[in-house]
């Protein structure tokens, strides 16, 4: 069989006609092979297959061919299975044949910078090539296949756009002079002063009719920067496509995240995870070798995958190369097949979890077990699956059940940060989007780049989720931020919102404990908000979430507001 995912067409030897009919013929040998009765297989007859004898299996041998992945990668491999004793089960060998699987030519630009800048710091742009369906690629036509380098001469023209209110001066052209498969990164001087930068990058020459919009950078002083991760996605390991080290170079060199996690699939999948120590191990070293010192910062994790009580995924954020070593605590293993017995195992870990998809499919979430308030402090609430916030709002996730949304669990009782992730499948962090039509990304507010940092802000809740676009956005109430937590009172409250847009604002969404008020924005691409609510009282709580005209979604995590203390009260969490 081919990989399990992606449209590879079924190994079958029953019609020659379609695609993927397979034969097989023993080259060197006595024995023979006829197909066997189910379709997909051959049986050996004649006599035993002994070391040292051939077999060639050609697949896609009829006029049909076969379709491979229709997403590149790198060492694709052909599975083949084998009942060697005849007791009914298969069993993969250890090495079947790879194959690479290359990207169409380029039709999309996708440009990046710093979401977050301090006045007078220098910052780049990373550009890279796509195909249609979000593969990093140098070609530029179907028929040329270019070295690695990608393009020669390529040249870009960047220049400021309406709403941009920081100085850029005149549209610059900038020459690449080191392509990277497709991706390159263009240096750019400091910005002097504070304000909102917004640009657009098109390409020239051989590159003409290629053209992207930036995310806003927001020139700023401030002790934390806002940083964009993808805490959530999936390689070849289990049901994904590409080997995990491309993941974490298309995370950098195309999507340019300042945060990923590869979170393969415990059980599922063709070799699980769970079941293999090799490549469970492999996966964890990869991870640590691609980080890169407060620049890129890759989190070992697993995905958890219990057909029961939901997914969650499994972050751990102990150092490189620290002991112990990331573990899979599988969800099929009896010892840890229940949220309660999963948080068990890793009390005394450096480690976080996080339900997704959690209103609908594949599974949704069994929010009968409380999420564990020390290793639980957000939510995923947007991937490619759609958003699990609220059964009112847009694009909810397939097979949504209402009392199940993240809303739902917001209004039992449940303390929750939103965060959004990919979800990818496609070896595309950051981006699946592009293939999918829905993402997911998380926005975290840390004071440096490293996995302490990324976890700190994940326990304070200070993130804020998307959709997939990569705006600038803050909210707080009398001065705690989002993700923090009131003293109820029986005074009104200021709110403060500031959002950067990254297309035209439809609406701004301020929900309290679950009621929501509408506003229009002023100005369609920035909101710069103060505005007194009534008073909110214990177990309430308050976020913003903003809708463009685009589709585009974000949502801040929650405040939260408790009653007031007296001396020796316990506080709560």
């Amino acid at each position: 069989m081919a990989e399990a995912s992606w449209d590879w067409s079924t190994v079958q030897h029953v019609d020659r006609e379609a695609p993927g009919f397979t034969t097989a013929v023993v080259v060197r040998g006595d024995a023979t092979l006829a197909p066997d009765d189910h379709g997909t297989g051959f049986r050996v007859e004649g006599g035993a297959l002994r070391e040292g004898d051939r077999i060639r299996f050609v697949y896609g041998a009829g006029p049909g061919g076969a379709q491979v992945d229709r997403y590149a990668e790198h060492d694709a491999r052909i599975l083949v299975a084998v009942d060697a004793d005849g007791d009914g089960y298969r069993r993969f060998i250890d090495d079947g044949p790879l194959l690479d699987v290359t990207a169409r030519r380029a039709r999309l630009l996708v440009a990046h910078g710093p979401a977050d800048l301090g006045p007078g710091e220098a910052f780049s742009v990373r550009v890279a090539l796509l195909d249609a369906l979000g593969n990093r690629t140098p070609r530029l036509d179907d028929a040329e296949a270019p070295g690695p380098r990608g393009p020669q001469n390529a040249r870009f023209e960047i220049r400021a756009l309406p709403g941009s209110t920081v100085d850029f001066g005149e549209p610059r052209t900038l020459a690449v002079d080191a392509w990277q498969d497709g991706s390159a990164r263009l240096p750019l001087g400091p910005v002097s002063r504070e304000g909102v930068l917004r640009l657009g990058i098109r390409g020239l020459d051989a590159l003409d009719g290629l053209a992207a919009t930036l995310p806003p950078i927001v020139v700023r002083r401030s002790p934390e920067r806002l940083v964009w991760g993808d805490l959530h996605g999936h390689s070849r390991l289990s049901d994904g496509t590409g080997r995990p080290d491309d993941y974490f170079r298309y995370a950098r060199e195309v999507a340019r995240l300042d945060v990923v996690a590869l979170t393969d699939h415990d059980h599922w999948g063709a070799r699980p995870l769970a079941l293999d120590p090799a490549a469970t191990r492999d996966v964890f070293e990869t991870t640590d070798e691609a980080q890169e010192q407060e620049r890129f910062v890759t989190i070992p994790g697993y995905e958890w995958t219990s057909w029961l009580h939901g997914h969650r995924h499994v972050l751990y954020f102990d150092p490189v190369g620290a002991e112990p070593r990331p573990e899979i605590f599988s969800a099929v293993d009896f010892a840890t097949d229940r949220p309660d017995e999963l948080w068990a195992a890793l009390r005394d870990r450096n480690a976080l979890t996080f339900t997704h998809h959690s209103a609908g499919d594949p599974v949704a979430t069994n929010w009968h077990f409380r999420p564990d308030p020390e290793l639980e402090p957000v939510a995923e609430i947007a991937s490619v699956h759609g958003q699990s916030e609220s059964m009112e709002m847009p694009m909810a996730v397939r097979g949504g059940m209402p009392g199940w949304f993240v809303l739902d669990a917001l209004r039992a009782g449940y303390r929750l940060g939103f965060v959004g992730s990919g979800d990818s499948h496609d070896g595309h962090p950051g981006l699946p989007e592009i293939a999918g039509g829905h993402g997911g990304l998380a926005g975290l507010f840390v004071d440096r780049l490293d996995r302490d940092a990324v976890k700190e802000s994940l326990k304070r809740r200070h993130t804020f989720a998307t959709n997939g676009i990569r705006p600038f956005f803050e909210v707080s109430i009398d001065g705690i931020d989002m993700g923090g937590t009131l003293v109820a009172g029986d005074r009104d409250h200021l709110l403060r919102l500031r959002y950067e847009a990254t297309e035209p604002i439809e609406a701004i969404e301020l929900v309290r404990s679950g009621r929501v008020a509408s506003l229009l924005p002023e100005d369609p691409l920035h909101v710069d908000l103060e505005r007194t609510i009534p008073a909110l009282q214990a177990g309430e709580f308050h976020y913003v979430r903003i809708r463009q005209v685009d589709g585009g979604n974000a949502w801040s995590s929650p405040i939260f507001v408790d009653a007031a203390r007296e001396a020796g009260d316990p506080v709560p969490r």
